[in-house]
């Protein structure tokens, strides 16, 4: 009988094994850009804990100078719904201060790509107003 069962169990676990999601790779496609990986960052968001969210965001902004029209378009579908964990352009478009040595170098390319397009408007707004915060903090910091 305990066969039996175990047998039983074998294709649920063969589908959870399929079905469980490789977030290492689906991050390294999002960074890279890639139309087929940006389309998936909706089903992405609607499984992804607080981590994954931040990791899905963060690979959302490295893509953006790379794909700037396809990020855009994921970032419209991710602010048209609730997601648990994602915020979508206010995270993606703002300067990565987690990295302060690559400020400078994510801002000049970011601000190249969205000006390249008509879409980015909110987006470089986002982005510009994050930067002169930046730039404002620091310069209090070195008084």
């Amino acid at each position: 009988m305990k066969r039996l069962m175990l047998l039983g169990l074998i294709p649920c676990l063969v589908w959870a094994g399929e079905n469980a999601t490789d977030w290492s790779t689906s991050l390294k496609g999002i960074e890279s850009g890639e139309q087929a990986w940006l389309e998936k960052v909706p089903e992405l968001a609607a499984i992804a804990d607080v981590k994954q969210a931040m990791a899905l965001e963060d690979a959302l902004s490295v893509a953006l100078s790379k794909n700037t029209t396809g990020v855009l378009n994921t970032l419209s579908a991710i602010d048209a719904k609730t997601w648990p964990h994602m915020i979508g352009t206010d995270i993606v478009c703002g300067i990565p201060v987690e990295q302060p040595t690559a400020i400078n170098d994510f801002y000049q390319r970011t601000r190249l790509a969205l000006l390249s397009t008509d879409k980015g408007a909110v987006c470089l707004w986002v982005l510009e107003a994050t930067y002169e915060e930046w730039k404002t903090d620091n310069a209090r910091k070195v008084k």
